[in-house]
């Protein structure tokens, strides 16, 4: 029997907190949330938690300091014992190894829970298994809380809901634009490609076309990209757009599943909503050079050997980029919403951090799991199972911009 969130030994766990993205979220947990904190970092080397304690204790000296929790994440009774012991869990490992050992012990416990995990396949097997589970029991599993594709899961929702609240107007489509990026990788993200590569090579089935709703729990409409020629598309508000955006297949899924839960309730967008993603470029021959890079990356990603000569050249798994560098690439991205029969009313949301990829998905991870921890008010009367960001809603929105983030949102009548 679970024990009540009450009377646990901690408010939060975060699980796997000596890898690269690990540390980062730790670092993000000691800097912004309140200094009474009942929180422990777990992970199976005592070494590295004990010199990570060191470092946070610097971050924050007056605030709460982390407890060390020695767990092998492959060995499912430790994972157990760490997470019956909190109200909240944050889940950064490798979950196509030991995600599911850390899931199953959050329904377990009901405890609540965040990760970075967004590969549509993957979040596909989970919601099978434990989205009904969770859901009855009241267990939110907040999904993809990370640069892909929790900003633009989030911008989504906001700009969609500022159309409904200015105009009362349903959303045709949503077009998200990506203004400024940071491509470096860690180790683990290195890792995830070699072996999402050698899976399709190992495969004897045909590779099926994407899929957009492959998570969401209902069908939508065909979808409508609307760029022409080299993939390019122009909008009045937004500009010239490519749409080769790295991850824009993963975010159109992790969106649609937000408006597949949320069209169940009195809150969704509208049953013809779209989503369509793109990188901002200046001008048709950026778009034309964009399209070769592309091409040619994705065609060097795609050969297992290739990868595996890239990788001599990457970091190590749990290692990354160098973060003072990193810290210094800001990120931004807008998000237009227009309305279902009047293209003239419209509505936006914008995000940036002065921070690169990762320290953007620290601060997603944390914040969720600070919204679960203090709020817990999820859209649409929403109670559990498997959710995405934008589910945290409004409060999601306001600790993110106490936390650094910049968040605008606004209307027009064109």
């Amino acid at each position: 029997m679970a024990e009540s969130a009450e009377s646990r030994k901690y408010d939060l766990v975060v699980l796997g907190a000596t890898g690269y993205t690990g540390k980062l979220t730790a670092q993000s947990v000691a800097k912004n949330f309140p200094g009474d904190l009942k929180w422990a970092i777990a992970g199976r080397s005592k070494t590295k938690l004990q010199e990570l304690a060191a470092e946070l204790r610097g971050i924050r000296p007056e605030g709460s300091h982390p407890d060390i929790e020695i767990a092998d994440l492959e060995q499912a009774d430790q994972v157990d014992a760490v997470v019956r012991q909190t109200k909240v869990c944050i889940s950064i490992v490798t979950y196509w190894r030991v995600g599911d050992v850390v899931v199953e012990a959050c329904i377990k416990h009901k405890t609540d829970y965040v990760d970075a995990a967004g590969e549509p396949s993957h979040l596909q097997g989970w919601i099978e298994k434990y989205h009904e589970k969770a859901e009855s029991q009241g267990t939110a599993l907040i999904h993809a809380s990370s640069l892909y594709s929790g900003p633009q899961d989030l911008l989504s929702w906001a700009a969609a809901r500022e159309l409904k609240r200015a105009f009362g107007a349903d959303t045709k489509e949503v077009i998200l634009t990506n203004t400024k990026q940071d491509p470096n990788p860690s180790g683990g993200t290195f890792e995830g490609m070699m072996r999402g590569v050698s899976n399709k090579q190992d495969s004897k089935e045909p590779e099926a076309p994407p899929n957009p709703w492959i998570v969401s729990p209902i069908q939508g409409s065909a979808v409508h990209p609307q760029a022409t020629g080299l993939l390019i598309r122009e909008d009045s508000d937004l500009g010239l757009l490519s749409e080769y955006a790295m991850a824009r297949l993963q975010n159109q899924a992790i969106v649609y599943r937000t408006w597949g839960l949320l069209q169940a309730t009195n809150q969704g967008p509208g049953p013809n909503f779209q989503y369509n993603e793109y990188d901002s470029i200046s001008s048709k021959v950026e778009g034309f050079f964009k399209m070769l890079e592309v091409k040619i990356v994705t065609t060097l990603l795609s050969n297992i050997l290739t990868l595996r000569l890239l990788k001599l050249f990457m970091p190590a798994p749990g290692s990354g980029p160098d973060v003072r560098k990193t810290a210094t690439h800001p990120i931004e991205m807008k998000a237009l919403a227009i309305a279902d029969g009047n293209d003239a009313q419209r509505a936006t949301a914008s995000f940036s951090f002065p921070s690169g990829s990762y320290h953007t998905t620290a601060l997603f991870l944390s914040q969720a799991a600070a919204s679960l921890l203090y709020s817990k008010s999820l859209q649409g009367g929403i109670k559990g199972g498997c959710l995405t960001p934008a589910i945290l809603g409004e409060d999601f929105v306001q600790r993110l911009r106490a936390a650094g983030a910049v968040i605008e949102v606004s209307s027009k009548q064109k």
